[in-house]
């Protein structure tokens, strides 16, 4: 008895086990399959698979273009009614307003604004001129010669005096106001020395120099300090002689406030 179960559960065991291994073999089948398909769509063009895979899925288009005729039908109509509008605008184009809107009357203006109508006047009735009588001119005759009239005293300035220098004859330079120059006789030669001294005064000055005493200006050269700087004063020159009297007329001389000017240079000459 008990043989007997051990070979009935022998026999059951192996039925178990031949129905795994189907199993497996069926799964095993079915990959490769599924991999040869994969193989077969992906890599190989032209093969039944893709072919069957392309005629399920053109199935559907033949319905669409069948359901697609119905939009011609309702096209058709349309354009009789856009040409009817395209028409419509050229009549409308040609607007009168450009036409009107140019300002023709305003250019022709000018030409009626012009003064064409003057008042014209006879011409005047000429008179006639006395005709002028000759009379007799006198014939110029000839140009009386000017004479300068002679000077009470012997002596005058030259006419180029005062000359306004600057200061050479010292070094004092700017620090240093004053009138110098020289006397000369009727032949034009330098006066003696100490034969005359020239007076000058005003402007809180009244001094005289002796003719000679300074020649940096020359034989008969003559020099007066006047101001430690330049300025503007009024001061009276004139020549005398040794003894006082007057040989000349008096002469009023102004300074100037300037270095290049601070030296007042005012010669003498003998006229007769």
């Amino acid at each position: 008895m008990d043989d007997e179960n051990f070979d009935i559960g022998n026999s059951s065991s192996q039925g178990g086990a031949k129905l795994i291994n189907i199993l497996t073999i069926a799964l095993v089948v079915g990959a490769i399959a599924v991999i040869i398909l994969l193989v077969l769509v992906l890599f190989v063009p032209n093969n039944f698979v893709a072919d069957l895979i392309s005629a399920t899925e053109e199935v559907p288009t033949p319905t669409l273009a069948f359901t697609a005729e119905a939009p011609p039908t309702a096209t058709a109509t349309v354009p009789p009614t856009e040409t009817i509008e395209n028409s419509l605008p050229p009549t409308n184009t040609p607007l009168a307003v450009e036409e009107t809107a140019t300002p023709v009357p305003i250019n022709t203006l000018p030409p009626t604004l012009t003064p064409s109508i003057t008042p014209t006047f006879p011409p005047p009735t000429p008179t006639r001129t006395p005709t002028p009588t000759p009379s007799n001119t006198p014939t110029p005759g000839p140009t009386p010669t000017v004479t300068s009239t002679r000077s009470p005293f012997p002596f005058t300035k030259d006419l180029v005096s005062p000359q306004y220098l600057q200061n050479y004859a010292n070094a004092a330079g700017c620090n240093w106001m004053g009138i110098a120059g020289e006397v000369f006789d009727v032949e034009g030669n330098p006066v003696p020395h100490g034969g005359y001294v020239v007076h000058i005064w005003d402007a809180g000055i009244d001094a005289r120099v002796t003719v000679g005493d300074a020649p940096a200006y020359g034989p008969s050269g003559y020099e007066q300090f006047l101001f430690d700087a330049p300025r503007v004063q009024e001061n009276n020159v004139q020549l005398e002689t040794s003894s006082g009297t007057a040989v000349s007329q008096v002469y009023r001389i102004q300074t100037r406030a300037s270095c290049n000017q601070n030296l007042i240079y005012i010669v003498f000459v003998q006229n007769h």
